[in-house]
């Protein structure tokens, strides 16, 4: 992660999984983003939008996945990967690429 990104996540705990999505179970890998309470929704935003755009910009050339984003209240949030085929491999380059963008 650059300078920025890392200054404005400072506060914040990134874990990288495998989750599932909501529809039909496939493998979406995440980060999720938590601040502590208190925290405003506005620096999570920022945050999620900082850490996406550091997904997109690491994401290899030929991967079709979209990077998305969710907030599921003011100091919880995530950045997932919707993936194109959901197969296992490609559900495992995704989360290979979160853990380096949050070990970044």
């Amino acid at each position: 992660m650059n300078a920025t990104t890392k200054q404005q996540i400072a506060n914040a705990t990134l874990t990288a999984s495998q989750a599932r999505s909501r529809w039909g179970g496939t493998p979406e890998p995440e980060i999720e983003v938590r601040y502590p309470r208190g925290t405003s929704h506005r620096r999570l935003h920022a945050a999620l939008h900082l850490i996406a755009a550091e997904v997109e910009v690491s994401t290899p050339a030929g991967e079709r996945w979209c990077v998305q984003i969710d907030s599921t209240s003011d100091e919880r949030g995530r950045v997932y990967l919707e993936l194109s085929d959901g197969t296992p491999a490609e559900a495992k380059r995704g989360l290979d690429l979160l853990r380096k963008v949050v070990a970044g």
